[in-house]
């Protein structure tokens, strides 16, 4: 068998095992500017680079077993990295769609329906385009000093860490559909002003009641994008952007929104004691 024929042999047994693996960036004001570097595996090179709004389609291996967005920090050489591991099979389309989040992006596997909407609402990346990556440089170490010493005490950090946590776990409650998982992170007080409503909800029954219509809306989602939170003393403030998916219609939806969080330390637990959202209706 010659040469020729050995290779091609080769390539229809690797294209036969190979799965398209498409990844979307939905346009967002939320680092909108950045580019994306798309890696497989752990390859030292990106196979592709996104900018905002833009999709790629990729031929991988059905024996791949993640994939990775690095996004860029600053204006040097380092990145943050976000990795998704993958289960693959022959010649089976998996999409996989991006969010901004404070450290990179939030990476989640949609079905076909939702990922071939979401794709019609970006453009395809330039095929051709030269990749412009530039290797990580690895940061020297540097020892602390007075001056250059963290500001914030070892229980404001710990505190700091809890009530971004506390936050998590409103995003995973919300995400859950369940009204009574949501509600149980307000104080018996708390008070939830949403810009879609005329007054704000005051109390546990009054919130419990605005999160019943979450088990009406089942595919709705949030994922939250850059965020700050301040400390004050017993009290804390979460503040930033958020991204909220829906299926409507059969189409994808994104709509983009800010929140704050005021949080209470009660008994040990930071509850939330003041919410202002703008929820889609």
């Amino acid at each position: 068998m010659t040469r020729r024929w050995l290779w091609a042999l080769a390539f229809v047994a690797a294209t036969a095992s190979a799965a398209e693996v498409t990844v979307i960036r939905p346009k967002s004001y939320i680092s909108e500017d950045s580019i994306y570097y798309v890696f497989v595996d752990e390859q030292k090179r990106p196979v592709a680079d996104l900018q905002n709004g833009e999709r790629v389609t990729l031929q991988v291996p059905a024996s791949a077993r993640s994939v990775a967005i690095k996004c860029p920090v600053g204006l040097g050489t380092n990145y943050d990295e976000s990795r998704l591991d993958l289960d693959v099979k022959a010649n089976t389309p998996v999409f996989v769609v991006l969010t901004p989040q404070p450290t990179c992006v939030q990476m989640e596997v949609v079905d076909a329906a939702a990922g071939k909407s979401l794709a019609s609402q970006t453009r395809n990346r330039l095929a051709g385009r030269p990749i412009e990556y530039d290797e990580p440089k690895v940061a020297a170490q540097s020892k602390a000093t007075v001056t250059s010493a963290a500001a914030l005490s070892t229980v404001d950090s710990a505190d700091r860490d809890k009530v971004a946590a506390a936050t998590a776990a409103w995003v995973d409650a919300f995400n859950s559909r369940d009204p009574a998982r949501i509600s149980a992170l307000y104080d018996a007080e708390a008070v939830l002003s949403d810009t879609n409503e005329f007054k704000p909800r005051v109390g546990a029954a009054a919130i419990g009641e605005y999160y019943k219509n979450a088990a009406k809306r089942p595919t709705q989602r949030v994922a939250l994008g850059e965020r700050n939170v301040r400390l004050l003393g017993d009290t804390a403030i979460d503040s930033g952007t958020m991204t909220f998916f829906e299926m409507r219609d059969g189409n994808a939806t994104t709509t983009p929104g800010r929140y704050s969080l005021t949080y209470q330390k009660r008994g040990g637990k930071w509850l939330i004691v003041d919410h202002q959202a703008a929820i889609p209706r």
